[in-house]
């Protein structure tokens, strides 16, 4: 599990201070990033390899509300078997260590060029299994 904190940014925000909605997905793929980051990869270097992962299904379940300013702490791991697709899982936390949300996005690796499905590159498979 990698742990990624963030700042609530006031365009995120409705008109009570409150998070909209949709930043949550967004605050997902931060910690998705870093998650891989801190494996030792990049969504670049993946990119490089001629693979590709879109998002093909995204979930998030909502249980308070999070707030301008706050410092938000996300917790993010990859859920099951790594295959053509990766699927990670998500908690995010307020302030206070209060649960205000979960979710999770699962990915397809996919091949850049012809954009059929692919296996993961073996460096992925070893850099996230070591993690």
């Amino acid at each position: 599990m990698h742990e990624t904190k963030i700042r609530v940014q006031y365009y995120e925000t409705d008109r009570m201070g409150v998070v909209h909605h949709s930043n949550y997905i967004r605050y997902f793929e931060t910690g998705r990033t870093e998650f891989i980051r801190t494996c030792g990869i990049s969504y670049a270097a993946i990119e490089a390899d001629g693979v590709l992962m879109p998002i093909i299904s995204a979930e998030c379940r909502y249980f308070l509300p999070a707030y301008y300013d706050e410092i938000l702490t996300i917790r993010t791991k990859i859920s099951g078997k790594i295959t053509a697709r990766i699927c990670f899982t998500y908690e995010i936390y307020n302030k206070s260590a209060q649960l205000i949300c979960t979710g999770s996005t699962t990915l397809a690796f996919v091949d850049a060029a012809t954009h059929r499905p692919v296996r993961p590159p073996e460096a992925v498979l070893k850099l996230m299994v070591n993690v």
